[in-house]
């Protein structure tokens, strides 16, 4: 994001090695991603899963 990309956060495609790690990633995940999305939320907006 700080180099200027567009960071997507897919929530429940995420992997931490302990429980802690994953509720800091969610918990500080509005400063480092654009969007934060579930994979069905993701795939509804991409062009190929319209249809």
């Amino acid at each position: 994001m700080e180099l200027g990309y567009h960071v997507t956060l897919v929530t429940d495609a995420t992997a931490a090695f302990s429980s802690d790690g994953m509720k800091a990633a969610a918990t500080n995940a509005p400063m480092s991603a654009h969007a934060i999305l579930t994979t069905e939320a993701l795939m509804s907006q991409l062009p190929a899963a319209n249809g």
